[in-house]
């Protein structure tokens, strides 16, 4: 029960509290939904610092990643492979209770954050003096309200077969990252890229539902969709565009490095036993991202590269700017990257 002349809580509790709720349930995107959580806790307590962590499992370890905080030195997108020497995030995960540590200066708290009754976040919050007394139900409340909205959203913003994000997501992060003024990715140059997208088609989809079945394919899907997450970093985006059709997002990366990336996620297509078929390919195109490309441009890019290797033997990774600069010559070796250059 919240008492809104508590001597511990500052006296306009009760509109602050009904504020953050109002924000919270107003947000339609996870990343400024969990900026909406920093700022009311920060608002509703005396923390010193706020930070919002989500969960994810890579090479079969748990980690975590920083989706909002208030420190400095921890911003979005900072990534625990690890969370073996975290102690205070680990004992949290595992009782599914809040853990509290004192240390020289202050107290930290870190939240669970529960989806569908299991642990899918943290909220860490750290004071720096432990004489004054929080208000763990307030913090508690908020947190629910947090929850509750990204469940929601979640459940809009993900494919109902894949659970990876769907093609409204993706309109989404388009909008909010692409040709915006004072966007968090503008950098001193302006131009730089900020990453790369590929688009992914599974070779002669329609095939395999026509001979195997519906069911089958939609087999198929969900395996491609297991060994994308397995195979991309815990930062990249990763989203079911439509079809047979993925889009793969990677983050902070230049075209070099997304290039291998893509080869590699390629060939461990080409290699996996698929049941009932004697192999499974991709065709895959990627184009940089421009902080100032229009989202259509973007796509069309990509869309490019993609349809390039489609007309040129299928299983194999092209770039835009390959084609652009006219570097590509196809080569008639299928059973290897299917490109060279002069």
């Amino acid at each position: 029960m919240i008492v809104p002349n508590d001597p511990c809580l500052p006296l306009s509790i009760d509109q602050q509290l009904l504020d953050a709720v109002v924000k919270l349930t107003g947000q339609r995107d996870l990343e400024a939904l969990a900026e909406s959580l920093v700022e009311s806790i920060t608002a509703l307590t005396n923390a010193s610092i706020v930070s919002i962590y989500t969960l994810g499992d890579e090479l079969g370890e748990l980690s975590a990643k920083v989706v909002a905080s208030s420190n400095p030195y921890e911003p979005r997108g900072t990534h625990i492979t690890s969370l073996k020497s975290h102690t205070e995030l680990c004992e949290c995960i595992e009782s599914q209770q809040t853990n509290t540590t004192n240390f020289k200066n202050g107290q930290r708290k870190v939240y669970p954050i529960f989806e569908q009754g299991n642990v899918s976040g943290l909220l860490l919050c750290e004071y720096l003096q432990t004489d004054l007394v929080q208000s763990d139900e307030i913090l508690k409340a908020i947190i629910t309200v947090y929850a509750n909205q990204q469940s929601l959203l979640n459940h809009q913003q993900r494919d109902g077969l894949t659970r990876l994000y769907n093609r409204t997501a993706l309109q989404n992060w388009l909008g909010k990252v692409l040709n915006l003024d004072g966007s968090e990715n503008r950098r001193a140059d302006g131009e730089a890229p900020i990453g790369c997208f590929a688009l992914l088609d599974i070779d002669f989809f329609k095939r395999i539902n026509d001979t195997q079945g519906h069911l089958y394919g939609d087999e198929v899907l969900l395996i491609f969709a297991d060994l994308m997450r397995e195979s991309f970093r815990f930062n990249d985006k990763l989203y079911r565009y439509g079809g047979e059709e993925f889009v793969a997002v990677l983050s902070e990366s230049d075209l070099d490095t997304s290039i291998t990336v893509l080869e590699r996620f390629r060939t461990i297509i080409s290699q996996h036993n698929f049941a009932q078929l004697n192999q499974v390919t991709v065709t895959i195109g990627v184009s940089e991202i421009s902080p100032r490309m229009q989202p259509g441009k973007l796509i069309e890019c990509a869309d490019r590269a993609l349809y390039y290797g489609k007309n040129h033997g299928r299983n194999q990774v092209n770039a835009y700017e390959w084609l652009e600069q006219g570097k590509i010559l196809p080569s008639m070796d299928d059973q290897s990257q299917s490109f060279k250059l002069f």
